[in-house]
């Protein structure tokens, strides 16, 4: 990474993450690991954080950059470096968060993947894979394998995936990479139901698992009971999943965990949501109470669907006591093109004329051929391909409307085509006017040539374009923006 491009506060960040920043001492540098060998500073607290990792320079996850240069680092099951952590993975991480609570320095990482198997069904359009008995939903945060999309993956491509669930029960996935080795053992891993001892089975997430040649010594004291998070390996002949060797307790979830002293940072999906009491987050119960604060929103905004980030305790049942909830926004904004600028101390880029701000919980990711792992908005140069992925956030009294970036990812030039549209904007109608609409804060001009998918005029759309959910795709000349075409996000508007 070129330090000299990067702004004060990114600085300050990437060094204290590295051990650095503080007056004294050694500020060494691990060419090894790219991280500061020196103390970093006091240390606050104690602390275990599971999400998905989005950026290195330090390993980051919940916003939070860990240094990670003298962890145990094991994925499973295997020990590992830094250096084979991806962004996209599920990750746990035990260690200690500095004053500032932006670093930390990392005493264990532990990852899993949720699936390794082969894809024995493929459904595009609905955005879906299936394997071993998995239902496995692709969305535009899904991050892939270097030179991989979505439509190069066929029926038999065995491949490993780091999810988690929704509210409805189905793996979303958030890292999707190919595996060379076919004939290597199969994995699964998550929360055990229908246990029945007599038959030695149990499902998870609705795929039925035989365990009667496994041995269950690892399980690291816990009891195989319903409830209990763990990892299989072993083959799959289309219904039955058979374990094979240790059954593992899984590196990821809080049943049986066994540092309940530590203050827990848990971010997901919210499911199973029982208004003013409880919910799940990926198979972890978590216990809201009259005492737990609500930042970035209200106790009625938390719903079944929404991403949040919730800090507080495990109780005696290993459920966890919300003592904060952190309310994510969805990324709604999806914008394609050429970076115009980025602004190093206001910490924000423009692409197709829409600026965007960058703060500690974007992710960056370099799929171009420069491959850059400590990527960030420092490496970025201006005519870049770059796809963003953001959020909206109102105008108030005090500060006027912001675009929150919340993925950045930089691919090779004319990546995204160019024979008939440079600008690609997804995301809600929020005005319309004489021949143009407002898309993510994009103004957009349409006309009779505009293809508008599940519509048959141009008229038609309008009367009802306000307020729908469109991917839209453009051309861009002398700052103008023409729709070329239009595919509206709504089932009731299907060609």
């Amino acid at each position: 990474m070129n330090y000299a491009k990067i702004s004060p506060l990114m600085l300050s960040l990437l060094l204290a993450a590295c051990g650095g920043g503080g007056s004294g001492g050694d500020k060494s540098t691990s060419p090894a690991t790219g991280t500061n060998t020196s103390s970093s500073a006091a240390a606050t607290k104690t602390e275990v954080t599971q999400g998905m990792v989005t950026g290195f320079g330090s390993v980051i996850v919940n916003g939070i950059h860990y240094d990670v240069s003298g962890a145990d680092i094991n994925v499973d099951g295997k020990a590992s470096l830094e250096s084979d952590l991806k962004v996209g993975q599920i990750v746990r991480i035990t260690g200690t968060i500095n004053a500032d609570g932006k670093t930390g320095k990392a005493t264990k990482l532990e990852g899993e993947s949720q699936l390794e198997g082969p894809i024995t069904s493929i459904d595009l359009t609905a955005g879906t894979l299936v394997a071993l008995g998995q239902t496995l939903l692709l969305t535009a945060d899904t991050f892939y394998d270097d030179n991989l999309t979505a439509a190069q993956l066929k029926v038999g491509d065995v491949i490993e995936v780091s999810s988690y669930l929704n509210s409805n029960g189905v793996q979303v996935v958030t890292r999707i990479d190919l595996e060379d080795d076919k004939d290597e053992k199969f994995q699964l891993a998550g929360n055990i139901s229908n246990l029945d001892t007599a038959t030695s089975t149990f499902t998870i997430n609705g795929t039925l698992v035989n365990y009667s040649g496994s041995n269950l010594a690892n399980l690291n004291g816990a009891t195989l009971s319903n409830g209990l998070r763990v990892r299989v390996v072993g083959t799959y002949n289309g219904s039955v999943f058979t374990a094979q060797g240790n059954l593992h307790a899984s590196h990821l979830g809080f049943k049986h965990y066994d540092d309940d002293d530590y203050e827990i940072e848990l971010s997901g999906t919210v499911a199973n949501l029982v208004a003013g009491v409880s919910f799940t987050l990926d198979g972890t119960t978590v216990l809201i109470n009259s005492r737990t604060e609500y930042d970035d929103g209200v106790a009625a905004n938390l719903v079944d669907g929404i991403q949040v980030k919730v800090e507080g305790r495990l109780d005696a049942n290993q459920n966890l006591v919300a003592e904060e909830i952190d309310l994510n926004h969805q990324a709604k904004i999806s914008n394609k093109g050429l970076l115009e600028s980025a602004n190093l101390t206001a910490n924000t880029i423009v692409v197709n004329g829409l600026t965007f701000e960058v703060d500690a919980n974007t992710s960056f990711n370099d799929r171009s051929k420069a491959k850059v792992r400590y990527f960030d908005i420092a490496d970025l140069t201006t005519g870049d391909t770059l796809h963003v992925r953001g959020y909206k956030v109102a105008a108030s009294a005090s500060s006027p409307e912001r675009n929150i970036a919340t993925r950045i990812e930089r691919h090779n030039p004319h990546a995204f085509g160019n024979s008939d549209w440079k600008l690609e904007v997804e995301g809600f109608v929020e005005a319309v006017g004489a021949g143009t609409i407002t898309v993510a804060g994009q103004v957009l001009q349409i006309n009779e040539l505009t293809r508008i998918e599940g519509v048959k005029t141009l008229d038609a759309f309008l009367a009802i374009a306000l307020g729908l959910e469109v991917e839209v795709k453009a051309q861009t000349q002398n700052g103008v923006a023409t729709a070329i075409e239009i595919e509206i996000e709504d089932d009731r508007y299907d060609d």
